[in-house]
């Protein structure tokens, strides 16, 4: 077919193997036969060439190797990437930061966010470069982010996850730019105007379809919902017109005692809280110190929606007000009794550890002070990079 979409260009990488490439290469593009794009390009000795070109008609493409860079020797490519391919180095990249953040009682939104910082002394990201890349940034553009641990000569890669284009920043005096994006609740902004009557499975559904998440590569949705939001049922005469589609997806999982976040697959998911612990342990060999803890106030009552239901759990401390027009009165002592199971566990520890890309907020991790080993459920998980990879965590324990 004849594609449409602005390419900015080719990357080739030519013979890595005997360390060979070609010096001078034509690229000709087509559609239908008619020429649409032709440019000649030099290479200066690099075993990968990047093609700037902007391409946006063809349903062929030709490269035309004129001349290797030794004598009597075959042309090889060993891979063609449509676009352009580069590699930030720990001299290119200023700042790195990987936040998460997931509510166990859906009482807020679940945050997924990096922002990274390059150095931009070309001005190849400032809007007023003719040849600069900022044309090609796209709102939405979906960012892959995996990290890699060097292991016997080889790297083994960890996703971690599927992130969204959200804003950039280039000031006109700076040396560098700096890019934003986020889980797919970017997509999620726009006020909710579906059903509000029927199973939560059923307005939870429809907020998704609404939302119109980009497919999964094998063509499937974005998004898996637990078979128990179809056996519950909102409170009738509620009114979601005032919320977004991601508070309508909160409040859903709210009602139904689960867990509102994408994954690292970039799916998202409403679920129940899983049970169990992970191997991975925090302690004096990984952390830079001790653990900080902080003990919330004791847990009196859980009040929904201002006097439904009432979950006495003592005589003294601080009531929990949770206010949710889609829990219904049938539905009320549930919600109570599960968030007072969470909130009676009043411990929160807090911490930096040597960056593990494989601790996920929701994991249960094993914490190791002077004094006690506790089982901490990670509601917040950060990695930064400023020279060295660096994290720092935050969950509640006992849960």
């Amino acid at each position: 077919k004849v594609f449409t979409e602005l390419i900015p260009g080719i990357t080739i990488t030519w013979g890595t193997a005997h360390e060979e490439y070609a010096k001078k290469f034509r690229i000709t593009a087509s559609a239908n036969g008619t020429q649409t794009y032709q440019g000649e390009f030099m290479n200066g000795g690099e075993l990968t060439s990047v093609a700037t070109a902007d391409i946006d008609h063809y349903d062929k493409i030709v490269i035309e190797i004129l001349e290797w860079c030794l004598p009597g020797r075959r042309a090889r490519i060993e891979s063609i990437l449509i676009g352009i391919e580069k590699t930030y180095t720990k001299k290119e990249l200023m700042s790195y930061e990987h936040s998460m953040l997931v509510d166990p009682l859906s009482a807020s939104l679940p945050k997924a966010e990096i922002v990274f910082v390059v150095k931009n002394l070309d001005g190849e990201y400032n809007p007023d470069n003719p040849r600069g890349a900022e044309k090609y940034l796209m709102e939405r553009q979906a960012i892959a982010v995996r990290y890699g641990y060097k292991l016997g000569g080889a790297v083994e890669w960890i996703d971690a996850g599927t992130f969204f284009m959200s804003e950039w920043e280039t000031p006109q005096n700076g040396i560098t730019a700096t890019f934003t994006a986020r889980d797919a609740l970017e997509y999620m902004t726009d006020l909710y105007t579906g059903t509000s009557s029927g199973t939560l499975m059923a307005i939870a559904t429809a907020a998704l379809n609404q939302a119109g998440l980009p497919v999964l590569p094998d063509g499937s949705n974005r998004w898996i919902l637990d078979a128990s939001l179809s056996g519950i049922t909102a409170a009738s005469g509620a009114d979601l017109s005032e919320y977004t589609i991601q508070e309508v997806l909160q409040m859903v999982a709210n009602a139904a005692c689960c867990v509102f976040f994408q994954d690292r697959g970039g799916i998202i998911r409403i679920a129940p809280l899983t049970t169990g612990e992970t191997d991975y342990e925090i302690n004096r060999f990984n952390s830079y110190e001790n653990s900080e803890m902080e003990l919330t106030k004791q847990l009196k009552a859980v009040d929904i929606n201002d006097g439904m239901y009432v979950h006495t759990v003592c005589k003294v401390g601080e009531t929990q007000r949770i206010n949710n027009p889609l829990i219904s009165s049938a539905q009320a002592a549930t919600v109570a009794q599960w968030a007072a199971n969470y909130l009676v566990n009043r411990k929160i520890l807090s911490g930096e550890f040597r960056a593990d890309p494989r601790i996920d907020a929701l994991d249960r991790v094993i914490n190791q002070n002077r004094f006690a080993e506790n089982i901490v459920l990670v509601t917040e998980v950060q990695f930064t990079y400023n020279g060295a990879f660096k994290g720092s965590y935050e969950g509640r324990a006992g849960v």
